[in-house]
């Protein structure tokens, strides 16, 4: 199957942006993740798309891991990964019976009310654990919308944004995070039929690319201070989680 070339310009501008959010600035990564998987899906299969994105998100995972090597926090990492590897598998279990706009509105939906509880609360800059539920609730959901449509990087931000950890750190944790379930994401997928010649070799040809994004991020991180750097944490959040609203809205009309 020969790809159009407006799939690649899509595809070019949403692995490049991807790679901004991986390198720490959350703002280019929600919007690349938003636009992706509606974008390509004009051309191709929504799953399909997905899975072509896989291989540069893990090469960006890496990128990231490396560039801020050392500096994540192993204990969340040790209690979130395993929830995470367990929302994969329902993923993969429930894949035939809920649609990519259910998981779209659900998790807008979550999105839209989280950012405007911070908001709200006075004591919205200060630091703050999760609930027990929601300690394992965020993490298992994040794998779950990871595995549907890359977009696990929004529930996430629910566990770790309230923590307002040093800005590199939290870049280091979740960049460890995303390599460990992206890399777990490879079997279901191939399970599923989509690691096949076709969608590796197209995902090899956005490769390049990856590491540009992620240096990008890396800099504009390094550029802004710690309070704007939640601060437009939160209002990206927002306004993903107003879009995958959107987004799913219009294809239940559709």
């Amino acid at each position: 199957m020969v790809l159009e070339p407006y799939f690649y310009v899509i595809a070019i501008v949403s692995v490049f942006l991807h790679g901004m959010g991986k390198g720490g600035f959350i703002g280019a990564g929600s919007f690349g993740s938003l636009l992706a998987i509606p974008m390509l899906s004009i051309f191709i299969p929504p799953f399909q798309a997905v899975a072509i994105l896989l291989l540069p998100l893990i090469f960006m995972d890496m990128v990231t891991v490396w560039r801020y090597r050392w500096m994540w926090d192993v204990k969340i990492l040790k209690f979130i990964v395993p929830l995470a590897f367990f929302g994969i598998i329902l993923g993969t279990l429930s894949f035939s019976y809920l649609s990519e706009d259910n998981v779209r509105v659900i998790i807008g939906l979550m999105a839209v009310i989280f950012c405007l509880d911070y908001y709200l609360r006075k004591n919205s800059s200060e630091p703050s654990t999760p609930s027990l539920w929601g300690s394992y609730f965020w993490p298992s959901l994040s794998g779950f919308t990871s595995f549907s449509i890359h977009a696990g990087g929004i529930p996430l931000s629910f566990y770790l944004l309230p923590m307002r950890l040093d800005r590199r750190i939290y870049v280091a944790t979740a960049g460890l995070f995303y390599l460990l379930i992206n890399l777990f994401k490879i079997f279901p997928y191939a399970y599923l039929g989509q690691m096949n010649f076709q969608n590796i070799y197209t995902s090899l040809l956005l490769l390049p690319l990856a590491p540009l994004g992620v240096f990008a991020g890396a800099y504009l991180v390094n550029k802004i201070n710690q309070d704007w750097f939640y601060r437009i944490g939160y209002f990206c959040t927002l306004i993903a989680g107003l879009k995958l609203v959107y987004d799913g809205m219009q294809g239940y009309m559709s």
